[in-house]
């Protein structure tokens, strides 16, 4: 099979998955707004229907699916993953802030899920220090993503929205986590292997972007 072939697969994958992933939002939707109990049997059976699709094309097991969809209610929402684009210059040189991921040994920007009970300033002032042990202060969001829309692998059931902040080191020491296992700042044409399910190669240039012109408007899709 040529490399051609397996994109154009990937690619067929994923339209697959998001049509898949949008039944199953309608059919969430409609189970919680219907008045009518026999268009809530439907509904339901619906939802069954796609989070067993789901199952298949992500070949996750079924009861996977039913974990990561049981507390939703109501109306579906995408998931927020913070980033934050935190970088040192010596003698005219950036670098960036990186730490190692356990779960896959590769590196990605600090950050993970914004908290429910936090502004997403708290959010990723939080994520840097816990995963990173630096203390940094949030100066601007350079991009709000959408996951589905860029380069990240493997994809995601959930939908998810990237922010990505440029924040400000202003304390603290290398330290780990119970997700990290390194921690470090590389030099932008020095980058180790990433995690391309969290970072992006073209994240780190766009915040170094926006540090080196702090007058670019934020992005989004």
């Amino acid at each position: 099979m040529s490399a051609a072939d397996d994109a154009d697969g990937t690619r067929r994958r994923d339209a697959w998955l998001n049509r898949v992933r949008r039944l199953r939002a309608i059919a969430q939707t409609g189970s919680a707004y219907t008045t009518d109990g026999y268009d809530l049997e439907r509904f339901r059976e619906l939802g069954e229907l796609a989070e067993t699709l789901l199952a298949d094309l992500t070949a996750a097991a079924p009861e996977r699916i039913r974990d990561l969809y049981l507390p939703e209610r109501g109306y579906p929402t995408p998931k927020l993953d913070v980033r934050a684009g935190v970088f040192v210059e010596e003698g005219g040189t950036a670098r960036v802030l990186l730490v190692r991921e356990r779960a896959d040994g590769r590196w990605s920007l600090p950050g993970g899920w914004a908290d429910e009970q936090e502004s997403p300033r708290q959010s990723i002032e939080r994520e840097v220090e816990e995963e990173s042990g630096y203390r940094v202060r949030a100066q601007k969001l350079v991009a709000l993503r959408d996951r589905a829309l860029h380069g990240y692998r493997p994809q995601r059931l959930e939908h998810v929205y990237k922010l990505l902040f440029l924040c400000e080191l202003s304390g603290g020491a290398p330290a780990t986590s119970l997700e990290t296992t390194e921690v470090g700042f590389f030099g932008l044409d020095a980058l180790p292997e990433l995690s391309r399910g969290r970072t992006l190669a073209q994240d780190i240039e766009l915040l170094d972007r926006h540090r080196r012109q702090p007058g670019l408007p934020t992005t989004f899709d």
